[in-house]
């Protein structure tokens, strides 16, 4: 078993570029899609428009879902490089990149240092929901920045001795609660108070009151930003939107009380998803949580990363509203617990019995065979989209990484493994996000649904939007540049036209009380499951 590592490997600037290339390469891949991306750029387009930076609005509304962090980092984005389908997803790219750079800063001292900053930043970099909200907009990827390095910091205050790191523990507070509130304190907290009760009832067992305060007091310091944000909201606007923002969106969204957007799902909603998170390396994890629980007595830091795993998974599954993004802020953790893993298990192999080394050898050829099948999946499915030239030139790229991969299985030559590993992986994203993605997601594209309207805008007719969902009232804002009237009733579009008939107005075909017979039909898109309809006040037939 070969163990070594190349006397020239950098492993955090290695990591820097592998990670830039897999989430860099596809950003702009695709226009705008879904139903958050839309209203993520729209919020945040609006502010740039409107200057006002401080109340985050959708169209004209208040929309206060989100503490304004990541509206922030998207104004700026979309200031600095345009109305691009890249430019709101720049923020989570870039969060995504800090996290995974987060291992070399603190890893930095520890036993096998090149090792452990090495797998576990390519383990996360490599997991596919990671990867994927790293290239989306929205909130979830600061979010897991800030959890990780409040929790790292926390951890390492122990493990390295360092004062200075409980300033990052507050930064990460300051992140998280900025990007998603009062669940960006929950979280790192319930991971604190779960290996406080561990360290202090099992490992020290004794009860030591500066161990417990300390956190408490950079928690504090931590909560100073976004209290100035609600400070600044209540002199200007009144109670009413602090309420919305620290208790209906928080706390109601955890009760269930609140209904917009709210998700609910059953308590196993996660559980059931398990065998599909951490992806590729999600059977490889759960295998190495199995083995560890003999020696967790001992081990400090698994103890740790076990907390923050299972804590905040107990956690969001008590929540009312959940969504599979949410366990983002655990992906680090998953990362960080099956590297530790890894270095011991196979340093134990590397001294010990051939029975260990041909467990790894098995362990190796599975992990080959999962990212083997990936790259055939995604070669049938540019075959199936009618691309058989690039499905070659994909096969082709891959063969070097994939016969290395292969080739270092027998004689476990972990470093090689790992490198044709992630190269495999490098064509297999590329192909996927860049082509396949755009493909299957076209019917999802916010921009499809703007561009007529921005046609019509340009030829001097007026638009508006009739009871426009978040998604699209985004678009617009994104899209068009500017604010767009919306029309809340059936009885306030007939008004509408009949004062200007040349207005175009979008509408779901499916809203209620639409007698489409009664509009001009200029023109229709699906989005989706929804067909979208361009409707104006003159009548097919009539003059004009």
């Amino acid at each position: 078993m070969d163990f070594r590592l190349p006397p020239w490997l950098k492993p955090g600037l290695m990591l820097a570029v592998v990670a830039c290339l897999l989430v860099f390469i596809t950003l702009n891949r695709a226009d705008l899609s879904g139903s958050t991306e839309p209203r993520e750029a729209g919020v945040a387009a609006e502010m740039l428009q409107s200057h006002n930076f401080l109340l985050p609005s959708l169209n004209g509304e208040p929309f206060l879902e989100k503490p304004p962090l990541s509206y922030w980092l998207q104004a700026a984005s979309i200031g600095s490089f345009g109305y691009q389908a890249f430019a709101p997803r720049l923020p989570s790219a870039l969060a995504a990149i800090a996290t995974v750079l987060l291992f070399a800063f603190f890893y930095r001292k520890s036993n096998q240092k090149d090792w452990h900053i090495l797998l576990s930043g390519t383990l996360l970099i490599t997991m596919g929901a990671f990867l994927e909200y790293a290239q989306t907009a929205g909130q979830d990827m600061l979010l897991a920045f800030g959890v990780s390095l409040a929790v790292l910091s926390f951890y390492f205050t122990r493990e390295d001795g360092s004062k200075a790191l409980w300033l990052g523990f507050s930064a990460g507070i300051a992140v998280a609660t900025l990007a998603k509130g009062v669940v960006g304190l929950a979280v790192p907290g319930i991971v604190v108070l779960s290996y406080l009760l561990i360290e202090s009832f099992h490992f020290d067992q004794r009860f030591t009151l500066s161990k417990w305060v300390r956190p408490a007091l950079f928690s504090l310091l931590g909560l100073l930003p976004i209290l100035a944000w609600l400070a600044l909201i209540f002199a200007t606007q009144g109670i009413e939107p602090v309420r919305e923002v620290v208790w209906a969106n928080s706390v109601g969204r955890f009760q269930g009380d609140y209904s917009g957007g709210a998700h609910a799902e059953p308590f196993y909603f996660y559980l059931k998803n398990l065998p599909q998170s951490f992806q590729p390396w999600s059977f490889l994890l759960y295998i190495a949580i199995w083995q560890s629980l003999k020696v967790l007595k001992i081990d400090r830091r698994r103890v740790f990363l076990l907390c923050w795993l299972v804590a905040p998974l107990v956690l969001l599954s008590l929540s009312a509203g959940k969504r599979p993004s949410y366990l983002l802020m655990i992906y680090p953790a998953a990362a960080a617990f099956l590297a530790d893993y890894l270095v011991s298990f196979i340093q134990t192999s590397s001294e010990t019995t051939a029975k260990a080394a041909k467990v790894a050898k098995w362990l190796a050829a599975m992990q080959a065979s999962i990212f083997s099948g990936a790259l055939f999946y995604v070669v049938f499915r540019l075959v199936q989209i009618g691309l058989p030239g690039v499905a070659g030139v994909s096969l082709l790229l891959a063969g070097l990484p994939l016969y290395f991969m292969w080739r270092s299985v027998p004689q476990l030559r972990v470093f090689h493994l790992l490198a044709g590993a992630v190269g495999v992986l490098l064509v297999t994203s590329v192909a996927y996000y860049g082509l396949v993605t755009p493909h299957d997601g076209q019917l999802q594209s916010a921009k499809r649904v703007m561009d007529p309207l921005a046609l019509f805008s340009g030829a001097g007719r007026p638009v508006a939007l009739y009871q426009p969902s978040e998604r699209m009232r985004g678009a617009a804002s994104f899209y068009l540049q500017h604010r767009v009237p919306t029309i809340a009733t059936i009885a306030q579009l007939h008004e509408t036209l009949a004062r200007q008939p040349d207005t175009v107005v979008l509408a779901d075909e499916s809203s209620g009380q639409l007698d489409l017979d009664q509009f001009k039909d200029e023109g229709q898109v699906r989005y989706g499951r929804t067909r979208y309809r361009y409707l104006s006040g003159k009548r097919i037939g009539s003059a004009g």
